[in-house]
């Protein structure tokens, strides 16, 4: 799985940078509704569209941090560590969440698909975001 993770991240490195972070996102998310569609390891499916996204995050920051105004760069850092302080309390929030439903119904692994899904539609708004983050 790490080596469609690095293809795609190549493939991104193009001169059109946005359209190509956008086009990146529509492929995972499609990736993954074929994956859910097919009706088996739901959880399997969540967690790996998570990383990837969780991946294209990272690399979308970078690619932001070596190519941005240096004036702005302070900016884009003040700002991405705001939002990890809401992604850690968002997510804490929801593993607790989980926590509680597991003691309520019988299998889990539906409560961790939903819970993934969940981390991974807001890493995906954060990668929206940054799409839009001027250079």
């Amino acid at each position: 799985m790490r080596l469609p993770i690095l293809i795609l991240a190549v493939f991104l490195c193009g001169d059109a940078y946005c359209q190509s972070r956008q086009t990146a996102l529509d492929t995972l998310e499609n990736r993954y509704q074929r994956c859910l569609s097919a009706g088996s390891n739901s959880y399997g499916c969540a967690l790996v569209y998570y990383k990837q996204l969780d991946s294209l995050l990272h690399s979308t920051l970078q690619r932001l941090y070596s190519q941005i105004d240096p004036n702005r760069l302070h900016t884009l850092q003040i700002e991405q560590g705001a939002w990890e302080e809401k992604k850690d309390a968002y997510f804490r929030k929801i593993d607790e969440r989980v926590e509680k439903m597991h003691k309520s119904t019988m299998n889990g692994l539906d409560d961790d698909m939903i819970s993934t899904d969940n981390k991974a539609a807001y890493v995906k708004d954060r990668v929206t975001a940054l799409l839009d983050f001027d250079i």
